[in-house]
């Protein structure tokens, strides 16, 4: 992996929970992020899972949260940062 995406998408954990809740979300006893409001779990947009709070990323400029993998940051930037096939 590059080493500038890299330092991009990786906060140190207590950063990352920092952001989690000043965006409204909190983190359960078993890491699940969890929607401040209703306290259901984040379903990640991409993988239809719930977001564990190890493989979340927090995307920039915006409140989407998705479980890291090469498919789902493909599918964010296919859908928000430039034009791609369907995946």
């Amino acid at each position: 992996m590059n080493e500038e995406f890299k330092a991009f998408i990786e906060l140190p954990e207590e950063a990352k929970l920092v952001l989690l809740k000043s965006l409204g979300y909190d983190v359960d006893n078993k890491g699940y992020i969890l929607d401040s409001n209703n306290k259901k779990k984040v379903i990640c947009k991409y993988s239809k899972k719930p977001v564990h709070f190890k493989d979340a990323s927090i995307l920039p400029g915006s409140t989407i949260i998705i479980n890291t993998n090469l498919i789902t940051m493909s599918q964010y930037v296919c859908e928000y940062l430039e034009p791609c096939e369907d995946l």
